[in-house]
């Protein structure tokens, strides 16, 4: 059987997904900057030989470097909460420097079909909650029979 994805807690169940870093954002500046001396420098010794193209390209290379950095430490804190109460259902997420937060009723709560692993689209009335963009596709059915489960009880 599966490990269950939502935490019991004092007052219901919660469910935060958040993104796996398995790096800190020190640690990948170091690896960037390092990266980024390695091609300044090899295209510092092509410019010295008469390549005089090669460096305008390292530096081209560092600034999409920085790019790549600043996008993943942007994201680094990405997350999504679902928490489920005996009356309630709060959702928050953040995305970027996007926040968003929603509140919906348990018993009008309901979760439509999903299809193919896509996001688990929770409604109530003209409202859409889709949870489930920080989990592994393959196990978005796992966690929709376990957020049913809890909105049943």
């Amino acid at each position: 059987m599966n490990k269950p994805i939502g935490v019991k807690t004092d007052y219901g169940y919660e469910f935060y997904l958040k993104r796996n870093c398995s790096i800190s954002p020190l640690q990948l500046a170091v690896i960037f900057v390092f990266l980024a001396i390695i091609s300044v420098f090899i295209g510092i010794v092509f410019y010295s030989l008469g390549a005089t193209l090669i460096l305008p390209f390292s530096f081209v290379e560092v600034f999409a470097l920085a790019l790549a950095y600043f996008y993943n430490a942007l994201h680094a804190t990405d997350y999504e909460r679902l928490t489920v109460d005996s009356k309630n259902v709060y959702f928050e997420s953040k995305h970027g420097n996007n926040f968003y937060k929603e509140n919906f009723l348990k018993s009008l709560t309901r979760i439509l079909p999903s299809y193919n692993n896509n996001l688990i689209n929770l409604s109530q009335g003209k409202k859409n909650i889709l949870f489930g963009k920080n989990i592994h596709a393959r196990l978005r059915s796992s966690l929709e029979i376990e957020i049913k489960q809890v909105l049943a009880n």
